[in-house]
């Protein structure tokens, strides 16, 4: 029963944030020999079920009815739960992001699918964290953004992964990690991730001395958030790891070794006890073997290289002293490995940037010697020196321009260096960038000033002449003014006298139409139309096109009434004709 053997302590907080529902959830069990700790998030819109609530219950059965730290079972149990949200569905579409860890009391390993998070802390430093599944992950490993930028991307959740999706999800997790006292690890949610950095978790994981303290500062800095930002549903678990279970040591005393031994020294003598002792020392000393080197392993991946070194420095000399080559050789390559990362860390420490990277350079051959071992370690502190050495690539190249007299060209290459040391927080180089740009604008403020002086000699000496040229010219502007006006003035005239010529054209039409000359009228109207439209006085043209229709009325009018006339006469012409010719048809009624 490891549990009554170990003390593990547990708390958490889970709110609803801005939302008007919590739909995060957290549960774990503790049993005797293992402990399981879930926490997920509702990543749907859905106010009936509450996913997150179902994976965790499912998870956590799972575990109960089959506890285990074995990777297959642990990912199976995950998937029931997605299993479970499909299952669910009924028409929704349910789906959880989610953060498994389990424990035997003295190892731990974590699974997850999505942006749940799981921090491992020791010695208030993050020896162990998850990274989301999300597009902005991607394109931080991929270096197409900084960290600084990831923090606040537009993609950080969207997600390549979850439960729930269209297809499995995809599950990732940890191998075993061995717990010391101490110890403490927290699960996030995305509302308390976003709202409570790293920073402020590590502060207050160095001064509590209760989960409950941490998860009260927790609240207090997501709360004061809540007054400017929008805050979604937060959890975070907290488990202080106070002691891990320490297995009962096998005591193997004398007594029991000679009353094992004695039928073997009766049957063989004494050469067998030989034999035994020297089979046992071989043993320990494989056993510590395996221990030590996947203890530097451990290390490795988490990369606390100091701690790595020293496993694998007594790894290799258990391994020569079992002349175990292979694993000996392995030893020192993980080894050189661990110190080489080592000195290009110190490097990095004391500034020397150059030789930290070509340090780093040389690590990352033996890291692909070793199997990409600590690789992302080392690409991440290689593209530190990289961002650091164009910082004083900058700040050089300010200085030759400097010493060619392109002042502005190294004025420019100083803000650049200084703005892009500013971006890396790289304090050192934007101090020394800000010292070269004040030094510069200083003596470019003296030149300039030198230059006035100079300036302002040549100016006064040149005051008389300009004076004369501007009398000139002015006189030259007035004369030309002068023409223009006189030029305006003769075409205001003639325009004021085609408005006139326009008007007594469409007066002379008003005549003619009152007279019923309709034709006349409409060549008149037409005539001074045209007038207007030159003249761009575009409402008396249009005020014409009244009057044309009025007259191409008259004109119609005219025509029907002759048109008229016209059929009353050949009426009458083929009345007449009945009575024969010459015969009055009024007279004829009369007799």
């Amino acid at each position: 029963m490891r549990r009554i053997n170990s003390e593990f302590r547990t708390r958490y907080i889970s709110e609803e944030g801005h939302k008007l529902t919590n739909r995060d959830y957290f549960g774990y069990v503790e049993m005797d020999d293992f402990a399981c700790y879930v926490l997920a998030d509702s990543l749907d819109g859905e106010l009936e079920i509450n996913s997150a609530k179902l994976v965790v219950e499912s998870v956590i059965r799972s575990f109960v009815e089959g506890p285990s730290m074995k990777k297959g079972k642990l990912k199976h149990y995950i998937n029931l739960a997605h299993k479970e949200l499909l299952k669910q569905r009924g028409g929704m579409h349910l789906k959880a992001s989610v953060v498994l860890v389990v424990s035997d009391y003295r190892n731990i390993r974590f699974f997850y699918a999505g942006n749940s998070r799981f921090y491992l802390v020791r010695n208030a430093r993050i020896l162990v964290k998850t990274t989301d599944q999300s597009l902005t992950e991607n394109m931080l490993r991929e270096e197409r953004i900084t960290l600084d930028q990831a923090a606040a991307h537009e993609a950080r959740n969207n997600l390549y992964s979850y439960l729930g999706e269209r297809g499995q999800p995809q599950i990732s997790g940890s191998k075993k990690i061995r717990l010391e006292d101490g110890d403490s690890f927290a699960l996030f949610t995305k509302g308390a991730w976003e709202n409570y950095g790293e920073e402020e978790f590590l502060e207050a994981v160095k001064e509590a001395t209760e989960p409950e303290e941490i998860l009260d500062k927790a609240e207090d800095s997501i709360l004061g958030k809540q007054e400017t930002d929008e805050v979604d549903n937060y959890s975070l678990a907290v488990t202080f790891v106070d002691k891990v279970y320490q297995p009962p040591a096998k005591k193997i005393t004398v007594k029991k070794v000679l009353l094992i031994a004695l039928p073997i020294l009766l049957a063989v003598g004494g050469i067998s006890l030989g034999l035994f002792l020297r089979h046992r020392s071989i043993e320990r000393k494989e056993e510590s073997l395996k221990i030590h080197m996947e203890s530097g392993e451990e290390y490795l991946r988490y990369d606390n290289y100091l701690k790595a070194s020293e496993d694998f420095k007594e790894a290799k000399k258990l391994a020569d002293g079992l002349k175990k080559k292979k694993e000996s050789k392995e030893a020192d390559l993980y080894k050189r490995l661990a110190d080489q990362i080592l000195l290009a860390d110190d490097a990095m420490k004391g500034e020397t940037y150059q030789k930290a990277q070509d340090l780093y350079l040389k690590a990352k051959d033996l890291s692909a010697e070793a199997g990409n071992v600590g690789k992302q370690y080392i690409e991440s502190q290689l593209k530190q020196t990289r961002d650091y050495i164009s910082v004083f690539d900058l700040i050089e190249s300010g200085q030759q321009k400097e010493g060619y007299g392109e002042l502005e060209g190294a004025l420019k290459a100083y803000r650049e260096a200084r703005d892009k040391a500013a971006s890396l927080y790289f304090a050192a180089g934007k101090e020394e960038a800000m010292a070269k740009q004040a030094v510069l604008e200083e003596k470019m403020d003296k030149d300039s000033q030198k230059a006035a002086s100079a300036q302002a000699a040549a100016k006064e000496e040149s005051k008389a002449a300009k004076d004369a040229e501007d009398e000139s010219v002015k006189a030259d502007e007035e004369k030309a003014k002068k023409e223009e006006d006189e030029q305006r003035e003769l075409e205001n005239q003639q325009k004021l006298n085609d408005q006139k010529n326009a008007i007594d054209l469409e007066n002379k039409g008003n005549e003619l139409l009152g007279d019923g000359k309709y034709e006349s009228a409409i060549t008149y109207y037409q005539t001074a139309q045209a007038i207007y439209v030159r003249l761009e006085l575009s409402d008396l043209a249009d005020g014409l096109n009244q009057k044309i229709a009025a007259a191409k009325a008259g004109i119609k009018a005219k025509e029907a009434e002759k048109a008229s006339l016209e059929s009353d006469a050949a009426s009458k012409e083929e009345t007449s004709g009945d009575y024969g010719p010459g015969v009055d048809s009024k007279k004829t009624d009369k007799k």
